[in-house]
């Protein structure tokens, strides 16, 4: 509908009471109808205009008017004027009509109350048939009051007024039932269009927060390595003799300059070619890298090559996994060393173990100085270094760890155990769809980082 008709369509009733009005004083003003007739006109054309806004008050009118003729306090309609009661086919419509369940039933009723008063009146207030020579064609003389003819038209009346009243009630009905379709498929259209907004955002954001992820498991395990190697050389630079400093090349702290300049470089490429992989990647997900479980000992070679104390331990049979569930062990043990790397003060270390089992593979990393996990004793720290007993503050790798646990069918833990920090994963060998969802909810009360 276009936005004039819109605007003009609430017009329509009144248009519609006001064009019925005029033409019945058009009909009769060469008949002088008596006060009667105006005011019933009038009712009805009323009942016409506000049928659209007020029903259940056009429903009252044309059930009233009838009462007030059968009862003599309006005058019945006269030879010309019985029309008049065609005012119920658009009241009827509008019953039909209404978004009420309470009034289109009510109109209902109210039309079959109409029907039946109507026929009364016609047949035994305006004498009716006389005007149509209905009661020749029954019984060939005039009726008398109480002949059988005359109920057999009020009850020819009474169901022809009903059927005129059904007809128009069911039309506004269907009419009705189709607006309502209608605004259920525009609403049906609508929240799908919303919906696939809706699922196009979270697909973004997931895609944003796998590629953050990918990032920071990339990046921060080589910032992290750069960063301690460069700055243990400046340290041991600081704490050299001022003799040793004056030495020339090829001196011992020379070597010690150029081999931590070799492990930063070597950081640094080795970050380059997982970063450049994981942007290629990003194109076609089946073509990833992916790393593996026997890449770990590379990853313990560079943690100890920073000076960390690494110790790596399997034991029993390994089992079987997924491509998806070994990178998902390679990274958990990744950003386990990269914090005990980055709180375990300037001595950190860590001991790494990979216990197999018949149901999966229970991953465990603690870490802490030096000499609580076995490695050398530390050295007291010295002001501003990191407490390695402190439980590392919440944050977005731990908090991935435990997703990609998750995610694989397992879960993961991580909290504070005295001087020490326990990471526990358990990596399921055989995970079904029903299984993974139920193992993955299975994540121990700890630290939530």
């Amino acid at each position: 509908m276009s936005p004039t008709l819109k605007a003009l369509r609430p017009l329509l009733e009144p248009a519609i009471g006001l064009i019925y009005a005029l033409l019945w004083v058009n009909a009769e003003i060469g008949r002088a109808p008596d006060l009667g007739f105006y005011l019933t006109l009038g009712a009805y054309a009323v009942a016409i205009a506000v049928s659209r806004w007020f029903t259940t008050v056009s429903l009252a009118i044309v059930v009233l008017v009838p009462v007030l003729q059968l009862v003599g306090l309006l005058s019945p309609p006269t030879s010309t004027a019985w029309p008049l009661y065609e005012a119920v086919i658009v009241v009827a419509f509008a019953a039909g009509c209404s978004p009420s369940r309470r009034v289109r039933w009510a109109g209902l009723a109210a039309g079959l109350v109409q029907a039946a008063v109507a026929a009364l009146v016609l047949v035994f207030g305006g004498d009716w048939l006389s005007w149509t020579g209905g009661a020749e064609l029954l019984t060939g003389s005039p009726p008398s009051p109480g002949s059988s003819p005359r109920l057999i038209w009020v009850i020819v009346l009474l169901v022809l007024g009903a059927l005129v009243f059904l007809t128009a009630w069911g039309a506004g009905l269907l009419l009705h039932i189709s607006r309502r379709r209608r605004r259920e498929r525009e609403l049906l259209a609508e929240t799908e269009a919303e919906l696939a907004v809706a699922d196009v955002e979270l697909r973004s954001v997931r895609e944003r927060d796998e590629i953050a992820q990918e990032v920071h498991d990339v990046l921060a395990h080589s910032l992290a390595v750069v960063i301690a190697v460069a700055d243990g050389t400046r340290f041991l630079r600081a704490a050299e003799p001022a003799g040793e400093s004056r030495e020339g090349p090829g001196t011992p702290r020379e070597q010690r300059t150029d081999e931590a300049l070799g492990e930063i470089a070597e950081a640094a490429r080795a970050a380059l070619v997982d970063l450049r992989g994981l942007l290629e990647g990003l194109h076609d997900e089946t073509q990833r890298p992916q790393p593996r479980i026997d890449e770990l000992g590379a990853l313990v070679g560079r943690m100890s090559s920073t000076g960390m104390g690494v110790r790596f331990e399997q034991f029993g049979d390994p089992g079987r996994l997924t491509p998806t569930q070994e990178a998902a062990v390679y990274r958990i043990v990744q950003e386990s060393l990269t914090n005990a790397l980055k709180h375990g003060g300037p001595h950190p270390s860590a001991a790494v173990s990979l216990a197999w089992g018949d149901d999966g593979l229970v991953v465990g990393v603690v870490s802490g100085r030096g000499d609580a996990v076995g490695g050398p004793a530390a050295a007291t720290p010295g002001p501003g270094a990191p407490d390695a007993s402190a439980v590392p503050p919440r944050s977005f790798g731990i908090a991935g760890m435990r997703d990609r646990a998750r995610l694989v069918g397992g879960w993961l833990t991580a909290a504070a155990d005295g001087e020490e920090f326990v990471v526990t994963a358990f990596i399921p060998v055989h995970v079904s769809g029903a299984s993974s969802a139920r193992t993955g909810d299975l994540v121990d009360a700890g630290v939530q980082l």
